[in-house]
């Protein structure tokens, strides 16, 4: 069987780590006992560059920051922060020697300390007025140095721990799951702000995150950690419209996988034929990846599908699809197109081109050759 793997889907050349990187990670790996947690990592920040780890529990996100934090040890592999080597067959340095930023998940302030006492908090004493006002300032907490912990609200905290970390000017800041403390509305404010204040200072940051909307929103660049090895690294637009493996395209947004063969034709499925991107052997199964965004209902009293279910959004409706194959797919779209349960349409792929897996690997993007329904 022939199949050529598309070397425009190697978003990042991490075996190539970039001169300014300000945190590289080569071919890390950590147990616990018999539990691999972190599998030949290797990753790179360069400075400025705000990064995000996503994945699901378990994936070795949080164990990944405590490796370059030096909370822990990597049984393999070595770290290089800002430059020199932190851990390694022969080195390891404490945390407080690595120069290393960190807001933690509960915030971790010190309690009996003001806001101005919990920000000075590590910065040298010839420093520590004219830096701690800088910062308040920075981070909208100006005239709040006097205020507790419990005098603040969540999102008052969590600026209060940004600050601290920043105090020592470090050049990377490590944040592990930053906003889940914070309801939906806050935390969409709140990593606004985080995102404004980090890149008005020029300091990198890893945010860890599970909340696939929140690493698309923040980061310039996405690492997808599944079962403590990395799956892609890439900018948002590139991991979620062009994913390398299945578990990426499912995992970051909704995504619906429709069998199709390969013919001398192309890849024929039930909504139409498209494009190989790369040369496959006829007769093998593959998938496209089609996501809600992607497909439009047409309801012309021709169509052989049928609508399962509807959910109003606000501003879209959410339609469950059943093709006459029995397989379900998702659509989404304006509120104002409103099909009712039972209806029988049609449905579209309306964009020109889509991902196509073979084996839970990406070959590429497949261009429309015949479409089975016109696009709306």
């Amino acid at each position: 069987m022939t199949v050529a793997v598309n070397s425009a889907l190697m978003c990042y050349a991490w075996d190539r780590m970039p001169t300014d990187a300000v945190v590289q990670l080569h071919s890390v790996s950590k147990a616990y006992g018999l539990t691999r947690v972190i599998e030949d990592l290797s990753l790179h920040i360069v400075a400025g560059e705000l990064l995000s780890i996503l994945g699901p529990s378990g994936c070795g996100k949080t164990t990944t920051l405590r490796l370059i934090a030096g909370f822990e040890r990597p049984d393999r592999g070595s770290i290089e922060v800002g430059g020199r080597p932190v851990a390694n067959g022969s080195v390891f340095l404490p945390p407080e020697r690595r120069g290393v930023g960190m807001v933690f998940q509960d915030y971790a302030l010190f309690p009996h300390l003001t806001v101005a006492q919990n920000v000075s908090y590590g910065v040298r004493e010839r420093d520590r007025k004219r830096r701690v006002q800088e910062l308040l300032k920075m981070v909208g907490l100006g005239g709040l140095e006097k205020r507790y912990p419990h005098e603040l609200s969540g999102g008052q905290q969590q600026r209060v721990a940004l600050a601290r970390a920043l105090a020592p000017q470090p050049p990377i800041v490590l944040l592990d799951e930053p906003f889940s403390n914070l309801d939906a509305d806050l935390r969409a404010q709140v990593r606004r702000e985080v995102r404004d204040i980090l890149k008005s200072t020029g300091t990198a940051a890893i945010f860890v995150t599970h909340d696939q909307e929140e690493a698309l929103a923040i980061a310039d660049h996405v690492a997808v950690l599944h079962q403590g090895r990395l799956e892609q690294t890439g900018t948002p637009d590139e991991i979620y419209h062009w994913p390398k493996t299945r578990f990426v395209a499912d995992f970051v947004g909704q995504a619906d996988f429709l069998p199709a063969s390969v013919t001398p034709q192309g890849v024929v499925s039930e909504l139409g034929t498209w494009a190989l991107p790369v040369p496959v052997d006829a007769g093998q199964d593959v998938e496209l990846m089609v996501r809600p965004h992607d497909t439009g209902v047409i309801a012309d009293g021709q169509g052989d599908a049928v609508v399962t279910a509807r959910e109003f959004h606000g501003e879209e409706n959410h339609y469950t699809i059943r093709l006459p194959s029995g397989r379900e797919v998702h659509s989404t779209m304006p509120s104002h197109a409103v099909h009712q349960v039972g209806d029988r349409v049609r449905l579209a792929i309306c964009i020109p081109e889509v991902v196509i897996f073979h084996q839970g690997k990406g070959l590429g993007r497949g261009k429309a050759q015949a479409s089975a329904v016109p696009a709306p």
